[in-house]
């Protein structure tokens, strides 16, 4: 008689992470191809919708038909739907329904919501996960009332609570959808005098796009920033170094430019805007192909650099840019360890943010040359639109829609990869390695 053999599949954390997000890109496109989806009533191409879908989960923005007029009430809906659980991850979401409304929950469970919810620890994963379902709900709810102040007199009643409450969730999810239309310009637009409007925006991109760590240690010591974790004080350090840098660089690269029809106090809400904005969150109050070269190359800069690790944003992180530049300090300082607020910097961190800064621009430089071999566009342009969908940011010089199908697909994976984020995905292909039992020969090579 013959012994049944039992053949367990265990796959590793970041590939759930991964299948996880696949499955509900293709739900969300598949519905999205349905009749009831588009603003016509016909059925929508496989290829709109499956990018469509990607760029909400993934909450980047890029688009290859226009949200407000392409897609019915339904298909909105279903757009902002992937939006939310994108942004916070789904298995964040799960990880909540089990962890918070559950009894108990299994080690397994934890890990997964310790890394798509980015807590350091077991023990934190719980407050973590409450702190990010209680505070999503709070950031989104204040910014669509602040929103509704503006909508509601501008666009009417339904309209404008609609209005509101759909941007107040995409800009906290760094996604840059809109459904405000062509008609009035693209994207905020129409916005780009409104302090009101922009502000908000920005601060919820931020509150967003700073990761749900710091908002547990927000939660938990309030303004004493001397007992924030070292993560969360790198994040607040990064965060305010990137929107004051950017902030001043746009201002005087583009008086003349993308500025140059505002007055004094809308060019400096503009150049803060814009500077916010390129950190993974995909609105735009100015025309992207108007900015000066050296706008555009302080934009590549700040959208390749992205958001912070464990939040909504995506991107290289500001983390890992820290990681590197502390790196990079370190070595022509001729000092071994990295080290600062008084801590040492693990080797682990220091290999891993190298291996991610060379992964994503290995992938724009490829996917660039790629499309660029596929299609007839300017190199800037393209450059452009490669960063922004592998740091999930969606601005683009408006080249998206006269992408050819190769090259959405190109832009597909990008936006999945820069989701998921760059290690992490290229992780989810690889096998485990014992460790070596055999120590190797040490040899020294010449760098630089």
């Amino acid at each position: 008689m013959k012994k049944k053999v039992k053949i367990k599949a265990h796959l590793n954390i970041t590939t759930i992470i991964l299948l996880s997000f696949l499955l509900v890109i293709l739900v969300g496109a598949g519905a999205l191809c349905l009749p009831f989806s588009s603003a016509t009533g016909s059925w929508t191409d496989f290829t709109t919708a499956l990018f469509t879908a990607t760029s909400a989960t993934c909450v980047t923005g890029l688009i290859v038909r226009d949200t407000a007029s392409f897609w019915s009430p339904v298909g909105k809906v279903i757009i902002i739907l992937l939006i939310q659980i994108g942004g916070l991850g789904i298995m964040t979401i799960i990880s909540i329904i089990a962890m918070v409304f559950g009894k108990n929950a299994s080690l397994r469970t934890r890990t997964i919501a310790m890394q798509t919810a980015g807590a350091v620890s077991y023990q934190s994963v719980k407050n973590t996960l409450k702190t990010i379902f209680v505070g999503t709900a709070a950031f989104e709810f204040t910014g669509a009332a602040i929103l509704s102040i503006r909508f509601i007199p501008k666009f009417g009643l339904g309209r404008g609570v609609v209005f509101a409450i759909f941007h107040s969730v995409s800009a906290f999810c760094n996604a840059g959808f809109d459904i405000f239309g062509l008609e009035n310009g693209a994207s905020l637009a129409q916005f780009s005098s409104d302090p009101l409007v922009l502000i908000t925006i920005s601060l919820l991109i931020i509150i967003g796009g700073i990761g749900f760590i710091f908002w547990s240690d927000v939660a938990a010591h309030g303004v004493h920033l001397k007992k924030y974790s070292f993560h969360s004080k790198i994040a607040l350090m990064m965060t305010l170094i990137l929107l004051s840098v950017g902030s001043v660089g746009l201002f005087v690269t583009e008086r003349n430019a993308a500025f140059s029809e505002f007055d004094l106090g809308t060019q400096m809400l503009n150049a803060f805007f814009q500077s916010t904005t390129l950190r993974t969150a995909g609105f735009a109050a100015v025309d992207q192909a108007s900015l000066s070269p050296a706008g555009t190359f302080i934009s590549y800069v700040l959208m390749f650099i992205g958001g912070t690790a464990g939040s909504t944003a995506g991107g290289l992180k500001t983390t890992t840019f820290a990681v590197l530049v502390l790196t990079a300090i370190t070595t022509l300082r001729r000092r071994d360890d990295i080290v600062l607020f008084k801590r040492k910097v693990a080797q682990k961190s220091v290999r891993d943010a190298t291996a991610i800064g060379i992964i994503y621009l290995t992938a724009v430089v490829v996917s660039t040359i790629f499309i660029c071999a596929f299609d007839s566009l300017p190199t800037k342009d393209v450059v452009f639109e490669t960063i922004s969908a592998v740091a999930t940011v969606g601005l683009s010089t408006g080249i998206t829609a006269a992408l050819s199908v190769a090259s959405k697909y190109v832009i597909i994976l990008l936006m999945f990869a820069g989701r998921i984020g760059g290690l992490s995905f290229m992780l989810a292909f690889s096998a485990a390695n014992k460790p070596l039992t055999t120590e190797r020969p040490t040899e020294t090579i010449l760098i630089g």
